[in-house]
């Protein structure tokens, strides 16, 4: 099983599960929360880069949110039906991205991502285990 989130069909971030390798794993019940703010003080290549704010005002807009997950609750028992291949995103199918989406998410971190944890070795001198595995 893995994490995937996407944006007009492209996929902007993948949590691959790497537990049998040493890696952590989100596998607790999770929420998202979408904001919009300014981060350039610190959230901009730890605040380099700045908004340019002469491009202002900014609109930005949440347009056909949809989020597929299993419901949980904090009730239910380790053993619940979230890994089950009843949910169509436990398939076959979804297990890993065609080359297409590959090329696709391989572009959005070449092009758009600014922060890779698995870089800053200021931050994290010992690199969490997945970094080693990406």
């Amino acid at each position: 099983m893995h994490h995937r989130f996407w944006v007009d069909e492209t996929p902007i971030r993948v949590l691959r599960n790497l537990t049998s390798k040493g890696a952590e794993f989100p596998s607790q019940p999770m929420k998202i929360i979408a904001s919009l703010w300014n981060g350039d003080s610190w959230a901009t290549d730890g605040g380099l880069t700045k908004t340019n704010w002469s491009y202002a005002p900014f609109t930005a807009h949440f347009q056909g949110f949809d989020v597929a997950g299993c419901i949980t609750s904090a009730y239910m028992s380790k053993d619940n039906s979230c890994a089950s291949t009843g949910h169509w995103w436990n398939t076959g199918k979804y297990q890993a991205l065609t080359r297409a989406q590959t090329a696709a998410y391989e572009n959005v971190k070449k092009n758009y991502m600014t922060y890779d944890y698995c870089t800053d070795k200021a931050r994290f001198p010992t690199l969490p285990p997945e970094c080693a595995l990406h």
